[in-house]
């Protein structure tokens, strides 16, 4: 028992110095890219030493798969706790629009960081693979979401799954892009209303 007291705070110490690391790495991607940002560079934002880094991280590239895990592990956290499959479908999918969209405006810098490691993905065959996992993650929430929501009487029986699982990111995913490239003409807030009409009326039994 002592020395669980013991370790207590040096456990605390170090969880603090990753989440410190994590913030650094943020504001640094932020403001020079992936591609250009280095090790020392984010250790001196956190004001500690590069052995500290390699403590928590094997590389810039594992800091970025620890941040991502870590943002997909509460944003799938949140998405299941909005989903109720006792309410109308429509309901269901204005939910998870609005907390999709609201997680990118309430973070911007998030989707850019994104966007641009899928272009250093695209390069790598490795970190194209891996990335390719955590999207294959996604796809089985939704996958999951619209065999149950099938169950319940609330989605088509018609439906390929696999296929509008894909259909489903793509749509949100391309929204998300096209609200980067061109805001003034495509905000997310305004997107919710019709995408929520036209998802409905795709995946509802009488639709």
């Amino acid at each position: 028992m002592d020395a669980v007291l013991k370790d207590a705070p040096r456990r605390r110490r170090r969880e603090e110095t990753r989440e410190r690391l994590l913030e650094a790495a943020t504001a640094v991607f932020a403001r020079s890219g992936f591609d250009r940002a280095t090790v020392d560079e984010i250790v001196r934002e956190a004001g500690f030493s590069k052995g500290a880094f390699y403590v928590h991280f094997e590389s810039k590239e594992d800091l970025f798969w620890a941040m991502l895990e870590e943002r997909i592990d509460r944003q799938q956290v949140a998405f299941r706790q909005t989903v109720d499959h006792s309410r109308p479908l429509s309901e269901n999918v204005r939910s998870i629009l609005s907390a999709v969209f609201g997680l990118v405006q309430n973070d911007p810098f998030w989707t850019s960081l994104v966007m641009e490691f899928g272009a250093h993905a695209a390069r790598n065959e490795k970190v194209r693979e891996r990335l390719a996992l955590m999207y294959e993650r996604w796809r089985e929430l939704i996958r999951v979401m619209l065999t149950t929501g099938r169950e319940a009487g609330l989605i088509r029986s018609d439906i390929d799954v696999e296929f509008t699982a894909t259909m489903l990111i793509a749509t949100v995913e391309g929204s998300i892009v096209q609200s980067r490239i061109a805001p003034e003409s495509v905000r997310l807030s305004d997107m919710v209303e019709p995408l929520t009409r036209l998802l409905t009326r795709l995946l509802t039994p009488d639709g």
